[in-house]
């Protein structure tokens, strides 16, 4: 084939053929044949069957392809004496090498959740409820160092790709060298300190995949050999010459890489790093689909390198592309048996289950660290363990926030196995920023600092701050220390500025202007990833400004002090929108206020008890119910102070204070009072992709009287419609709502994720 055919084939997806190689392959055979005809019966000498060999290039989610052709290389009774890959190619190809069959390897891709392993989202089950409190989505987060913001190395760690890696290549945990695998195996990764292919035969083999599919910018790179390694693609994302070292007669080669895009095209990030790995070394993937004997190039031109959820479509047509060289690969089959008959034996390979560990190393990180990790492990040594729990143990140690890499494998041991875990103390200096509006708060841009274990004492510990330049302002300061994986302390310190209206149906009739300082110290209690309880005590300065002038004076101050006990359950599925789980959330505030009475005297103390509980209950694959009641009463024997009255009204999922409760129909804070008691009803309902609706309905009563509590003057009623759409930025949604305290309709319009 010449060099300007193979050029002109590059733009072709079909099946192409080196028929000039090929043919010449053919007619080696063909005269093999015939002299090993003539030999003599009682020859003791006997020659030996050319070797084939399968090459997988690089393309991401376009890798899934390489599974339809094994397929059909299987089916045409070929022999594969050795496989190499880059990136998704050597996932398939390693996976391929130790034994796994085409339909297992079918069935295990169609279990996988690719959106959240390719974004690394651990499981909310996995996650602290405390951490689950905090969990916040910014426009974008770069570290610091040396007062210098810089980027990330990578916009994900690849936490749960390691993971899976690890559970799929653990039936091959003892074998070091690849060449010892059901079939010999290689592959490549990109040396980012040398600029050149790493090729990697030997060493942990989930490790070396990990490597040489740790796309540039989306993945962290990763460290083997001393050397820190990225995706193979960059320099060798076809590794035919590789295989050809290895004394392999006959090439597969399986082709998904991208051709060019067009410049119109090149609208994504996914789309510009194809195209930026498909432009690197250009004259080595020319060359290297010269080598190839067999080039099969299935039609991808549809599908992108984030693709991930079309694996079943481009299975099938790696397959199909497979099948046009059907004949042909029979044909050679059986050309290479005439020369020495073989049997194909292939095991049947699992991932593990369970596995007997003597031990537990830990390996990266300082004793004490260490002595935390393995609270969130098994207890006692020798112990059966699953792989399961291992991974449930790893995913709570990620979701502290404190450690970073984090990879285990086994190393063969009498009687069993030792368990070595890898990880990184995560010295993290962090630069945050998000932005939001919403009808109720205004429009606010947030930025947020945080520090992760950067205090020699104590030890995991989080520093963070964030300022919120908003029409409703604040800065919030937080720290706590993690002494082990149930039990936390810590303080938080706060200066919040709101403005507030109360309103009779449209017009306003109270109007309020609260700076809120807090200064709160507190101890928290996890005994479960989904519970936790929280005592508190609160220092509370308040400035309330009265901008009408005829509820309280013109500038009131009150310097108020309370003890809190609060209890919070959490297993929801989501942070926004979750279709399964339960929220409970209890707290109890005894309340010293500071406050001087017309007659001289101090406010008494007070009682503020509230629970709220919410659960999400999933109707089919798209609709989802929500069910949701809030009570709450003061027990005292005066009013406590106006701040700490319960606000009723508005949609915003943001809660400057703990004592505003979205209502729909109302506007923001429309209604306050002492005691209340609320449920709502809501039906979600997901119309296409991301796009949804959600229908509300909700009623109970608002009063300052606990006599006159569920009196019909009290009762309030609501109802809205939402409609919304999921995007990078977060959610956008417009509302429409009414109710029995409002003439005519109240909009509400939300822009982003809140915080």
């Amino acid at each position: 084939m010449t060099r300007n055919k193979t050029k002109d084939n590059i733009n072709n997806p079909k099946v192409l053929i080196n028929f000039s190689r090929l043919s010449f392959v053919f007619c080696l055979l063909s005269l093999v044949v015939n002299i090993s005809a003539q030999q003599s019966t009682d020859s003791t000498e006997k020659l030996r069957r050319p070797r084939v060999g399968v090459v997988l290039s690089g393309g991401g989610a376009k890798g899934f392809a390489h599974i339809g052709v094994l397929k059909v290389i299987e089916e045409a009774g070929l022999p594969i004496d050795y496989i190499a890959g880059t990136s998704m190619g050597s996932i398939v190809g390693g996976l391929y090498a130790m034994g796994y069959d085409t339909e297992t390897m079918i069935r295990l891709t169609r279990e996988q959740n690719w959106d959240a392993i390719m974004s690394d989202n651990i499981p909310r089950k996995y996650i602290s409820i405390d951490e689950k409190m905090m969990d916040r989505h910014y426009l974008a987060t770069f570290p610091f160092r040396g007062r210098r913001i810089q980027m990330k190395s990578g916009i994900y760690g690849g936490e749960m790709i390691n993971l899976l890696l690890a559970r799929l290549t653990s039936p091959a945990y003892d074998v070091r060298n690849y060449s010892n695998l059901s079939v010999p195996f290689l592959c490549v990764a990109t040396d980012l300190e040398t600029a050149e292919a790493y090729e990697m035969s030997h060493g942990n083999l989930q490790r070396s995949i990990r490597a040489s599919m740790s796309i540039p910018f989306y993945f962290a790179p990763v460290e083997v050999d001393g050397r820190l390694l990225v995706d193979g693609g960059l320099r060798n994302n076809f590794p035919v010459h590789n295989v050809r070292e290895r004394d392999v007669d006959i090439i597969i080669g399986v082709d998904v890489q991208r051709d060019f895009h067009k410049k119109d095209d090149l609208n994504s990030l996914a789309k510009i790093m194809d195209q930026i790995i498909a432009m690197t070394d250009i004259d080595a993937n020319i060359k290297a689909r010269e080598e190839v004997d067999i080039h099969i190039k299935p039609r991808l031109s549809k599908y992108g390198m984030m693709d991930f959820n079309s694996y079943d479509t481009i299975i099938a047509l790696g397959e199909e592309a497979a099948r046009e060289f059907l004949p042909q690969m029979k044909q050679l089959a059986d050309s290479i048996k005439n020369i020495q008959d073989y049997e194909i034996k292939r095991p049947h390979v699992e991932p593990l289950d369970t596995i007997f560990v003597v031990s537990l190393k830990i390996d990266g990180v300082k004793d004490e660290n260490a002595a935390f990790i393995r609270k969130s492990m098994a207890k006692y040594y020798p112990i059966n363990m699953s792989i399961s729990d291992i991974e449930t143990a790893i995913m709570r140690i990620y979701a502290t926030g404190y450690f970073k890499d984090i990879w285990y494998e086994f190393r063969p041991a009498p009687k069993g196995v030792n368990l070595i875990l890898h990880c990184k103390e995560k010295e993290e200096e962090t630069v945050s920023i998000a932005a939001h509006y919403d009808t109720d708060y205004g429009i606010g841009i947030l930025t947020n600092v945080t520090l992760k274990n950067i205090l020699k004492f104590p030890k995991r510990s989080t520093i963070s701050g964030d300022l919120n330049i908003a029409e409703d302002p604040y800065f919030k300061f937080r720290f706590h220390s993690n002494v082990s994986r149930k039990f936390k302390y810590g303080t938080e310190a706060s200066v919040i500025s709101l403005f507030m209206n109360q309103y009779d149906d449209k017009l306003i009739n109270n109007s309020y202007s609260i700076q809120d300082n807090k200064i709160d110290l507190f101890a928290e209690l996890m005994p479960t990833l989904e519970q936790q309880f929280r005592i508190g005590a609160v220092l509370n300065y308040v400035h309330l400004r009265d901008n009408l002038e005829h509820t309280v004076d013109a500038d009131n101050y009150d310097f108020i002090t309370y003890a809190y006990l609060n209890y919070n359950l959490n297993n929801e599925d989501s942070p926004t929108y979750a279709s399964r789980g339960w929220k409970l959330n209890v707290n109890g505030k005894y309340i010293l206020p500071m406050v001087k009475l017309e007659d001289g005297s101090r406010m008494g103390n007070s009682l503020v008890v509230r629970a709220d509980l919410d659960g999400s209950i999933a109707m089919g694959k798209r609709l989802s119910m929500k069910l949701g009641a809030t009570v709450g009463t003061s027990l005292n024997s005066n009013e406590p102070p106006l701040s700490y009255r319960f606000f009723v009204g508005g949609q915003s999922y943001m809660k400057y204070f703990d004592n505003i409760i979205s209502f729909d129909g109302l506007k923001f804070t429309q209604l306050y009072g002492d005691h209340i008691a609320l449920a709502k009803i809501s039906w979600q309902y997901n119309l296409y992709k991301n796009i949804y609706a959600i229908a509300n309905f909700n009623g109970g009563y608002v009063s300052n009287s606990y006599d006159e509590w569920f009196t019909d003057d009290n009762f309030v009623f609501g109802c809205g419609l939402t409609l919304g759409m999921n995007t990078v930025a977060g959610p956008i949604e417009v509302s429409l709502m009414g109710s029995n305290r409002c003439s005519g309709l109240v909009g509400f319009l939300n822009v982003g994720y809140w915080f």
